[in-house]
């Protein structure tokens, strides 16, 4: 499994050399094999990338990320065809049953809330806010009618970054900022697997909304958002501004190891085996709770 994550920057040209990367920097050459990368984050705009090199990016199933002038990722590389079945995969997908959807959308909030509590318990936050959101996690409905996860949101949130704290996507505070960057990078991570498996991104469980490509990667995301909560809390507290250093270090969280099916796994695998997991369930009908990822167990990854 390919697993480095490659973070360009100040860079004038990155092409294909022989089935490698090749960087070009400075005047200095620098060469790095596909097979070995997961990720590809590319910050600078000015930097030239050849059409051979998307070729082979496309071809060796990587993350490819680009950002705008604000360094915020902004697209991703994504083939047209991908996957030798496509047309039965989403023939299926397109069929997946609602009550079995609203079903498994409670299985998942009812892990993100438990994880949520999890990593409050990690950081020695309040026990009794604690408590109340896994108390909100075993009252979780199906399709969350009774809107269980954005009450533990509330309270999670406010415990987490302080009273005064305010989740929203665009604020830029350092906070909000860092939370945004590192959802991202995993919703492009999500998104991409989800489609080198032969599935709509757009096509989601819960989430439906009709501007949004990534429904379906909104939905696998739920459950590993506290895990980006949880680093940025222990790694960024004291942060006075977003640097291009807590950039890389969120980048890297998709080599974090996380509890996925009574192993630690890094996210970037099991996010493979999670897809593989749900795509399983609505063709089977069987669920197997351990096979959402949790956050019992963290191992974040030093560069």
């Amino acid at each position: 499994m390919s697993w480095r994550t490659v973070y360009i920057s100040e860079c004038e040209r990155i092409s294909l050399y022989l089935d490698s990367l090749l960087i070009i920097k400075d005047n200095e050459e620098y060469k790095i094999p596909l097979k070995d990368i997961g990720t590809i984050v590319i910050e600078d705009n000015k930097t030239v990338v050849t059409v051979k090199l998307m070729n082979k990016i496309l071809e060796y199933n990587i993350l490819f990320v680009y950002c705008d002038d604000k360094y915020n990722p902004a697209g991703i590389l994504f083939p047209l065809n991908n996957y030798f079945r496509q047309t039965k995969i989403v023939m299926t997908q397109i069929q997946w049953n609602e009550t079995a959807k609203k079903f498994l959308w409670k299985e998942i909030i009812k892990i993100k809330l438990q994880n949520q509590a999890k990593v409050l318990s990690k950081l020695s936050k309040d026990k009794n806010v604690i408590d109340m959101v896994k108390k909100y996690s075993y009252e979780v409905e199906d399709d969350d009618v009774g809107n269980r996860e954005g009450l533990g949101a509330k309270i999670y949130f406010r415990e987490m970054f302080g009273k005064d704290f305010i989740r929203e996507r665009g604020k830029t505070d350092v906070i909000n900022s860092s939370l945004n960057y590192g959802y991202t990078i995993l919703n492009s991570k999500i998104a991409r697997v989800i489609s080198s498996k032969g599935l709509l991104t757009y096509l989601g469980i819960h989430h439906r909304n009709e501007y949004n490509q990534f429904n379906f990667a909104s939905d696998i995301l739920e459950v590993y958002r506290p895990l980006v909560d949880y680093f940025v809390h222990d790694y960024m507290k004291n942060a006075k501004y977003f640097s291009k250093e807590d950039r890389i270090e969120l980048i890297n969280l998709l080599n974090a190891k996380i509890l996925y099916n009574g192993y630690m796994e890094t996210v970037t695998n099991s996010i493979e085996k999670y897809v593989d997991f749900i795509y399983k369930f609505f063709a089977t009908g069987e669920f197997e709770e351990i096979k959402i990822p949790r956050l019992d167990k963290i191992e974040f990854y030093e560069l």
